[in-house]
């Protein structure tokens, strides 16, 4: 598969991870009335579309992957922390948070936008490589 294959692939799971947010902070903003949570899904939600564009235009450099990499990584980690009492506990929480279904979409969408952007990173460093062994060496003769 090439590498503007697994952008585009990319791409489509992160505008639906970030319909998935977007969906989370209506139910948190308008049904739970959290105003913690809420603004923080839509903070993620809109988050993710500029990086996608972002991705889609940059199709040389690393950056967009290794920004979308953190970034998912540490909203995945921080889902799970905020789903333990010792770390709902830590961040000021009353409780522990449920795991919603919601909440399990996301996270699988949001690995498989890790494993992608790894892949597409891969890609890009080997394309690199490549373009690098080709190059003819010019020296003094």
């Amino acid at each position: 598969m090439n590498k503007k294959s697994i952008v585009g692939i990319v791409v489509g799971l992160m505008i639906a991870t970030s319909a998935v947010y977007f969906v989370e902070t209506s139910e948190e903003l308008f049904e739970e009335q959290d105003m913690v949570k809420g603004p923080f899904f839509l903070v993620v939600a809109v988050a993710y579309i500029p990086v996608a564009f972002w991705m889609l235009k940059s199709l040389n450099s690393s950056v967009p992957y290794l920004v979308t990499i953190a970034g998912t990584v540490g909203i995945i980690a921080l889902y799970a922390v905020t789903r333990t009492d010792a770390g709902a506990v830590a961040l000021g929480l009353e409780h522990a948070g449920k795991i919603g279904h919601l909440g399990m979409v996301s996270k699988i969408v949001q690995v498989g936008v890790v494993v992608g952007s790894i892949w597409a990173l891969a890609q890009t460093k080997k394309e690199r490589w490549l373009q690098h062994e080709e190059t003819p060496k010019v020296g003094k003769q």
